[in-house]
C-alpha cells in the first residue's frame, strides 16, 4: 500500500511527473484532496491530469 507524504505536491502544469510520485487535487465538492500516484513517466500538460487514468492512479482522499 502506497505511504501518502506530508510533502504531496499539488498537480501543475510543466512538471516532469515520475514513475509513483504522488500528487495532490483539490476536490471543491468533497473539500478534501485527492490523492493520485503517477503510473507512467510524463510532462504534465492539459489533459496528463488525474483523474486521467493513463497516468494516474487513485490512492486516497486527505
Amino acid at each position: 500500500m502506497p505511504v501518502i507524504s506530508n510533502a504531496t505536491r499539488i498537480w501543475e502544469i510543466n512538471v516532469h511527473w515520475t514513475l509513483y510520485s504522488q500528487c495532490g487535487v483539490w476536490d471543491p465538492r468533497g473539500r478534501g484532496v485527492d490523492i493520485w500516484e503517477c503510473i507512467r513517466d510524463h510532462e504534465s500538460s492539459p489533459g496528463t491530469q488525474p483523474p486521467n487514468a493513463v497516468y494516474w492512479r487513485y490512492i486516497a482522499r486527505r
